[in-house]
């Protein structure tokens, strides 16, 4: 009997029966989406946080890694607090430059052995040609080219000759010549093809 009554009255919305207006539903459809959307993006931002921590978890980790090698290292200097890195460069620097004085000394014991003509046993030598490029490459020079010819390296092998090289250092041409006696290499005159003027 309310019922009609408030209908007969005229009431259009219906708000006094409690039924909402035609707004109410799109208002509610649209706070749900912005509270989904808001929730989402706070899931999201959460997620992230926590794969972050993971990884600076991880990261210090490692750096407890690190203070203990930190310990251990400060350990070994106080142990050895007389050990002077100055030093160790030159003792270095001694051996590198004893390695090279050791590699010469042999090179000139390869060429000073006997050759066949001097031995009581015939020796396999290796050709004038390469103690000649070997000799070279020692001294620091690069693409070696023998100007004498092979077959004259034949002959020179027992006599006193001069080998006409050229080769490059630092990217200069040198020529020049090769003495042998005995098949021995005697010395090495070798200049840049082109003077260089000051």
């Amino acid at each position: 009997m309310l019922i009609s009554f408030m209908l007969d009255q005229g009431d259009p919305s219906g708000s006094l029966l409690g039924v909402p207006p035609d707004w109410w539903l799109d208002a509610v459809f649209w706070l749900a989406l912005g509270l989904f959307l808001a929730t989402s993006a706070a899931a999201a931002g959460v997620w992230t946080l926590v794969a972050r921590l993971k990884e600076l978890c991880a990261d210090a980790r490692s750096l407890e890694v690190l203070e203990e090698l930190k310990q251990r290292l400060d350990r070994l200097v106080a142990e050895r607090g007389d050990l002077d890195l100055r030093r160790l460069e030159h003792l270095l620097i001694d051996l590198r430059d004893g390695s090279r004085r050791v590699e010469e000394a042999l090179l000139r014991v390869h060429e000073a052995r006997p050759v066949e003509s001097e031995a009581l046993v015939p020796l396999a030598t290796a050709g004038l040609g390469e103690r000649v490029v070997n000799r070279l490459l020692a001294l620091g020079y690069e693409k070696i080219e023998l100007v004498t010819r092979a077959g004259e390296l034949g002959e020179l092998a027992g006599d006193e000759a001069e080998v006409l090289v050229e080769a490059r250092r630092e990217g200069m041409l040198h020529k020049g010549r090769v003495r042998v006696r005995g098949g021995r290499i005697e010395g090495v005159e070798i200049q840049p093809a082109y003077p260089i003027f000051p």
